[in-house]
């Protein structure tokens, strides 16, 4: 009976000794350890020398490809929301950053280039139509960073239709004008992307040539840069908004050029000369990529700064 007791504390004497020794090791163990970035970018960031290959090279990093995910850039910001990522590539203009709360790491080594969004017009279409440059140049004027995440916020956020958001921006210009005669000459053809901002752009010019007098076909929600370019160089379309950094980088292939106005003087003199189609005043809105976190995520791991992330990844 004695020997039975003996054994049975000299167990328990082991057992809480081994639970205490392990439980320590692996405490310690979960307290050191960091846990990986969940990284959510688009198929096209993820290949782009100006998304994350140049990225990586700049900041000297190398997101976990095990913790990377490509997904649709519209459903990027419901990862976030949702805790299913820690960082996603974004677009600096997006309405969702402040109503969803996420932090912008700032891009403290200026690597992201200039996506400053100005309109393209056929140089015939601006040899008929010459008033054309001075109007739209006008409304370039008005496209602020914060103008156009307001409006993409009534979009995306509150579900409103492009054409109102664009009916209610021009209403509160200067620029619309009572029963203006009917322009006669050629039907101008307006386009745009098919996501969002390019979308109330699009909308806004189609209703402000309109309301000049001049005769408007609409043909927004076109597609993608590459089929609005083709369109645009095959006379198909005459106007549309593109962004500075789109054109240097995917069409030009120009790399290292991140100024908003040497990026602009590029496309402007490339695009004239090659093919006759005109650059107008660009807009101090620069949708140019950013890398997103939601605020309480950033603030746990103290991070502000895309030079923080890639050290924080390193360690």
């Amino acid at each position: 009976m004695f020997k039975k007791k003996k054994l049975i504390l000299l167990i328990a004497v082991l057992l809480l000794f081994s639970a205490f020794f392990l439980g320590g090791c692996t405490q310690e163990e979960v307290a050191g350890e960091k846990e990986t970035i969940r990284m959510a970018t688009s198929v096209d960031f993820l290949e782009r020398e100006d998304g994350i290959p140049g990225l990586e090279e700049e900041y000297g990093f190398r997101f976990d490809r095990d913790a990377l995910s490509t997904i649709q850039i519209g459903l990027s910001y419901e990862a976030l929301d949702s805790d299913q990522v820690d960082v996603a590539m974004g677009y600096a203009t997006d309405g969702r950053i402040s109503s969803m709360n996420l932090r912008m790491l700032r891009d403290d080594r200026g690597f992201f280039p200039a996506y400053n969004v100005a309109p393209l017009v056929r140089g015939e279409i601006l040899a008929e139509y010459p008033e054309l440059e001075a109007l739209i140049n006008e409304l370039s004027e008005l496209f602020t960073d914060e103008k156009l995440i307001e409006l993409n916020e009534r979009a995306d956020v509150d579900g409103e239709e492009p054409d109102q958001i664009a009916a209610d921006f021009l209403a509160e210009s200067s620029l619309l004008v009572e029963a203006a005669a009917e322009k006669e000459g050629a039907t101008i053809v307006v386009s745009s992307k098919n996501w969002t901002e390019q979308l109330i752009l699009g909308s806004i010019t189609v209703q402000l040539l309109e309301n000049h007098g001049y005769d408007v076909r609409d043909r927004t929600s076109l597609g993608s840069t590459a089929v609005l370019r083709n369109a645009i160089e095959s006379d198909q379309i005459d106007i549309y908004w593109e962004y500075t950094g789109t054109t240097l980088m995917t069409s030009m292939g120009e790399e290292g050029i991140v100024g908003a106005e040497e990026a602009y003087t590029k496309v402007k003199d490339w695009d004239k000369e090659t093919h006759n189609i005109h650059w107008l005043n660009f807009a101090e809105a620069n949708n140019t990529y950013t890398l997103l976190m939601r605020e309480e995520r950033a603030a746990e791991l103290n991070l502000q700064t895309i030079s923080g992330l890639a050290e924080y990844i390193n360690d």
